[in-house]
């Protein structure tokens, strides 16, 4: 009986073992599914809102200045991504002179995943000018951004810069087209020196027209409420200056003739005389050459 009850316990001992490794069996292999993935790949999955850092990149001292976009460590191939189709490597200088084929190694693994690859090289050395040209020439080869920067403090701002403007266009460093009439003589009137948008507009509620601004005068600019005696001025002077540097000049120098009251006679009789000259010489070539037909 006792050799019943110890052969009953065992057989249902041993399938309960047997049931709890069956239990243990899936968890164990997703464990090892999901320590095995290639950090290659592991790009894809990243969230696209963050600054990721490489983890082999811990101690770099250029982390402790990145501070305005959101960061954190991921296995990965590059040292930086800010989408999955944009990434950065980061080099220094004096790393490079020791370790040469560093940059080769980084560049190889790389391959083909990126679309924008950036290499933000710090410049710690002062003999440079040799290095920068090879690694210039590199990045040509290999389809690569080359962005220097001279602190580390710099190379932060660079990374985060490219982080915040990461799928965006360039309508925000494109310049402003003015569509309506409004929004044309306001821009053009700001580019006198001290007339502001509030100016412009007052000035165009004054006179109703770009053409009737143009030809007021002076008595009729100074009457116009914000607009002092120097923006009165200046405004002239925008208003009546030739476009050419010869014709200012011109202007200068009527001017000048008319303060000295005589000089407007003298330029005239000299000018008749050199007119004078150049028929005489045009007839005496006219003559040479009857002559020489002759």
């Amino acid at each position: 009986m006792n050799t019943i009850l110890h052969t009953t316990m065992a057989s249902t001992s041993s399938s309960k073992e047997e049931t709890s490794l069956h239990r243990m069996k899936p968890t164990q292999a997703t464990t090892t599914t999901t320590t095995t993935i290639n950090p290659r790949d592991y790009h894809s999955t990243l969230q696209p809102h963050i600054l990721h850092i490489s983890t082999r990149q811990r101690g770099n001292p250029l982390l402790s200045h990145i501070r305005n976009v959101p960061h954190q460590y991921s296995p990965m191939t590059p040292d930086y991504i800010f989408s999955p189709t944009r990434c950065a490597l980061f080099l220094s200088l004096r790393y490079h002179n020791l370790h040469p084929n560093y940059i080769h190694r980084r560049i190889a693994e790389l391959k083909s995943d990126f679309e924008l690859r950036v290499l933000l090289c710090l410049v710690d050395v002062e003999d440079n000018s040799s290095v920068l040209l090879f690694l210039n020439d590199l990045c040509v080869q290999n389809n690569l951004t080359f962005i220097l920067s001279w602190s580390e403090e710099e190379a932060a701002r660079y990374l985060e810069t490219l982080k915040q403007f990461d799928g965006k266009d360039a309508s925000a460093i494109q310049k402003r087209e003015h569509t309506n009439y409004i929004d044309q003589v306001t821009h053009v009137l700001g580019s006198v020196r001290s007339v502001n948008k509030t100016d412009a507009v007052q000035l165009m509620s004054q006179f109703g027209t770009f053409r009737n601004l143009a030809g007021a005068d002076i008595e009729e600019l100074s009457v116009c409420p914000g607009v002092g005696v120097k923006k009165v001025k200046r405004l002239l002077e925008a208003f009546r200056a030739p476009f050419s540097k010869e014709g200012r000049k011109k202007r200068r120098m009527l001017a000048d003739q008319e303060k000295t009251g005589d000089g407007g006679g003298k330029g005239d009789n000299g000018a008749l005389g050199l007119n004078n000259a150049d028929d005489e010489k045009g007839k005496e070539k006219n003559d040479v050459q009857t002559e020489m037909k002759v």
